[in-house]
């Protein structure tokens, strides 16, 4: 199980350009495998600041996709930046972290299709003012990449509105 965060702050949203395989170069969301005795929040604040070198106050879970082809399930929480609202340059498994506006994130160079999905619907319910917590089942062609255009798509897709407030 893959878990993580989109960190917003000043409404802004925290990415990491991967440092490891698979993927190294590209960017991601922090997010890495669970480990053993963890719950799925705390899985998700530890790779922030394994990967991003941030302190995080997680605020809902917001996406759960299953990804059948490669046997995995991958949970985002939203969440913003803790004081003192701070991320590293650079770490072992990221070449380095940035703040991206909505509009300007690096759709050409994300590192898998779950992350591009899920910040896509993260943009889409920034913009509508309102949150949901999302689920689906990412199907991708046999043979592609990660996250090659085209190549996946989200089917089953159910959003369920949350109360809580935007992170903004």
């Amino acid at each position: 199980m893959v878990v993580g965060a989109i960190v917003e702050h000043e409404g802004n949203i925290l990415l990491c350009r991967r440092g490891i395989e698979p993927q190294r170069g590209l960017w991601t969301v922090p997010a890495g495998y669970l480990e053993c005795g963890e719950s799925t929040a705390a899985g998700a604040a530890r790779e922030t600041w394994e990967e991003a070198g941030a302190r995080v106050d997680l605020d809902a879970p917001y996406v759960h996709f299953d990804i059948p082809g490669i046997s995995q399930a991958y949970i985002l929480f939203r969440g913003r930046l803790a004081a003192p609202h701070t991320y590293a340059a650079q770490l072992p498994e990221s070449l380095e972290a940035a703040l991206f506006a909505p509009e300007d994130i690096p759709w050409g160079e994300l590192a898998f299709s779950s992350v591009s999905i899920a910040l896509r619907s993260y943009v889409a319910d920034l913009a509508a003012g309102t949150f949901s917590v999302h689920h689906g089942v990412i199907v991708k062609r046999p043979g592609s990449g990660p996250n090659e255009p085209g190549s996946f798509l989200l089917e089953g897709h159910y959003a369920l509105p949350t109360t809580l407030p935007s992170t903004r």
